[in-house]
């Protein structure tokens, strides 16, 4: 048993191995140089800031509409940034700082900037632009026939990269009390929405006593039986005694009832001999006799009398 055991998290512990392995593989297909890629999101960053400079050039370009020859990339950049200054204020200047972290097949470059309000994070993403690049390269080396250290270094001068920007995104940068703010009415929120649910629960859960009597048909034949047993004792006279305390007649069988039911047994010939019954318990010549319910049993056991005839 021991020997499965080992073996088992043997196998568990090469698999797991196996996938951090995986997961740290290099995803993204082209080569770069961190302070070479953060200085072109720079670059590109500050051309759409110096394109905002000009005046209605925003509105130019968003009430043209593809009349304008911008890309989609362009248009997104464009909007964005000028999203930036809208909430933020005016763009003052780059830090200096940047980060560079890779997601898939992508490098995401993070720089930080100040404005007017507050201090924000722009995020390029950029993905890989490895088929124009190497063709860039092919037709380069076959047309001038310079070697790839020149044509990279020429082709870097003209901003063309193994790389190209896919997205752009403006962060506010919060501080300390700023997410302990954000925590809290997180918090808040989270904790009602659960102490909402638990009463929401609470109530159904309250609720499943009724689900019986909708079910079951003889459980609800026995309320009524026994709601109608205790409307009829308390709708019975009362009658005082010698001493002047208040009883019922006892001994005079008034009706029959079906427990199950609540429905009466009792047919004409028996109902006659009841009111007979009561007549003369009413009478000053029969004894004082308290009315009796009788609630057969449920059982289907007859007594029948046994006779021997002789021959």
């Amino acid at each position: 048993m021991k020997k499965k055991i080992l073996f088992i998290v043997s196998i568990l512990a090469v698999a797991f191995a196996f996938a951090g392995c995986r997961s740290n593989e290099k995803t993204v297909e082209f080569e770069y140089d961190q302070q070479e890629i953060a200085q072109y999101a720079t670059d590109s960053v500050s051309f759409y800031l110096d394109s905002l400079g000009i005046p209605e050039f925003y509105d130019y370009v968003m009430s043209m509409g593809d009349e304008t020859g911008l890309s989609q990339l362009d248009k997104d950049a464009i909007s964005v940034l000028y999203q930036m200054e809208e909430d933020y204020g005016k763009f003052i200047s780059f830090t200096g700082d940047y980060e560079i972290k890779e997601n898939k097949d992508m490098v995401i470059c993070t720089l930080y900037a100040e404005c007017e309000n507050t201090d924000i994070e722009i995020n390029v993403t950029l993905e890989s632009n490895l088929p124009l690049y190497n063709w860039q390269l092919y037709y380069i080396n076959s047309e001038y026939g310079m070697d790839e250290e020149e044509i990279k270094s020429s082709l870097a001068q003209q901003g063309v990269y193994p790389y190209k920007v896919a997205e752009y995104e403006v962060v506010n940068v919060q501080t300390f009390a700023e997410k302990m703010k954000a925590a809290g009415v997180n918090t808040i929120i989270g904790m009602g929405i659960v102490f909402i649910v638990l009463i929401f629960i609470s109530f159904i859960i309250s609720l499943l006593k009724y689900v019986p009597l909708l079910f079951d048909k003889d459980t609800r034949e026995a309320r009524k039986a026994e709601k109608q047993k205790k409307i009829a004792e308390e709708t019975e006279p009362d009658q005082k005694d010698s001493t002047g305390q208040t009883e019922k007649p006892v001994g005079v069988v008034t009706e029959i009832i079906n427990t199950q039911t609540g429905a009466s047994m009792m047919n004409d010939s028996e109902l006659v001999a009841v009111i007979t019954a009561a007549v003369a318990a009413a009478s000053d010549a029969a004894p004082e006799v308290k009315p009796v319910i009788i609630y057969p049993s449920n059982d289907k056991m007859v007594a029948r009398p046994i006779r021997r005839i002789r021959r």
